[in-house]
């Protein structure tokens, strides 16, 4: 029995999710070094504090877009309760892929949250 997949998951959109970490990792370490450097070690930190809470929600929410989309996929790809693999076909291929760009989704929106947490910790440039 043939189901329709649509446009499928292709790979841009399984590492989609872990480039928007990776580069809110290297904003948020980059730009508190830069901050840090240029102020000294006692200056504040509670305008890099905001910057970085915003970048975390910008990264959150393209990682929600992806995660979306990949859900929609997955939503096609999927007729009935059917998770045994049955065939080597482009249907189950698809499956698979969304399934490990869901999870890398996941994974990824916890390492952002995580690259962040400090930020709301440390007072200073200590």
């Amino acid at each position: 029995m043939w189901r329709e997949t649509g446009t499928g998951t292709d790979l841009w959109r399984v590492i989609a999710a872990p480039i928007v970490w990776a580069l809110h990792f290297l904003f948020c370490y980059v730009y508190g070094a830069i901050y840090c450097a240029k102020a000294g070690r006692d200056a504040a930190l509670d305008g890099p504090t905001l910057v970085i809470v915003g970048a975390t929600v910008v990264a959150l929410v393209l990682i929600s877009l992806s995660t979306l989309q990949l859900w929609r996929v997955r939503g096609r790809s999927l007729t009935d309760n059917d998770f045994e693999f049955e065939h080597n076909t482009p249907e189950e291929r698809h499956r698979f892929l969304s399934h490990v760009a869901l999870m890398l989704c996941v994974l990824s929106a916890v390492a952002v949250l995580y690259v962040a947490i400090p930020m709301l910790y440390l007072t200073s440039c200590r």
